[in-house]
């Protein structure tokens, strides 16, 4: 008896541990080129969209390519501008970690920026 119950909390146990990979493997999407950027107007939380080459998630019901990004703070803000900039003005690619959508746009947490 104990056995079987030990055998069910394993394959439970498991089961919890591949969802939680594959949830935070489908978060972060890596190589993205970057065509276009856009300022948002101006609001209480201004912040920028960036738009991929390729449509990537289905935010608003089908494929999009437009990505948002926001911060409180205007250091980390102006941060997060260069860096896609560089990547569009230099051909390189970004990864970045999204956090759900808004509209048809993903929100992004942070953005990382690579040579390939």
């Amino acid at each position: 008896m104990k056995l079987c119950l030990y055998l069910k909390i394993i394959v439970f146990s498991s089961l919890l541990l591949v969802n939680h990979s594959f949830a935070q493997k489908v978060a972060d999407r890596s190589s993205l080129r970057v065509i276009s950027i856009y300022q948002l107007e101006d609001e209480s939380k201004p912040g920028f969209d960036f738009f991929t080459a390729s449509k990537e998630h289905k935010c608003g019901g089908k494929g999009s390519n437009r990505y948002r990004s926001y911060s409180d703070h205007p250091e980390v803000r102006n941060r997060k501008f260069q860096l896609i900039m560089a990547a569009l003005n230099n051909g390189h690619k970004v990864s970045v970690k999204t956090q759900g959508c808004e509209g048809r746009a993903m929100l992004v947490d942070y953005i990382g920026i690579s040579l390939r």
